[in-house]
């Protein structure tokens, strides 16, 4: 019968030597990577639910608005401060991560109305 060559044979032959790891080796090494790095779509779908919840809170804020405003008579500067606020969040997370200049803008803009709003809501409660 004819020698099987084999990649353990062929190493051998060459002199060459080469760690090689059985199935449950890897399956157990591969294991502990994914405990670290986290499951990837459980990532995927917090990043979703985090996009739909500031979306419908800004939206909340806008209802607000148009009570508070228009129908009550009063002052929205406290909304405003909250939808500006998470409107900066947004927007200096992308920057950082992302790396996009348009998002470095619109969250400097951003932060400056919401530091004007905050003022406006200091100056209008200070006087009782």
């Amino acid at each position: 019968m004819k020698n099987k060559l084999t990649l353990k044979t062929a190493l051998k032959k060459s002199g060459q030597r080469r760690f090689i790891m059985n199935k449950d080796d890897i399956l157990q090494k591969s294991r502990e990577e994914n405990k670290k790095k986290g499951d990837e779509r459980e990532a995927t779908i917090n990043l979703r639910s985090y996009a739909t919840s500031s979306g419908i809170c800004g939206l909340i804020c806008m209802v607000m608005v148009i009570v508070e405003g228009a129908i009550f008579d009063r002052s929205t500067t406290h909304i405003w401060i909250i939808y500006c606020g998470m409107a900066f969040t947004k927007n200096i997370i992308d920057a950082v991560i992302l790396k996009k200049k348009s998002d470095i803008g619109l969250s400097i803009l951003w932060g400056l109305v919401c530091i004007f709003h905050v003022v406006v809501y200091i100056l209008d409660n200070i006087g009782g």
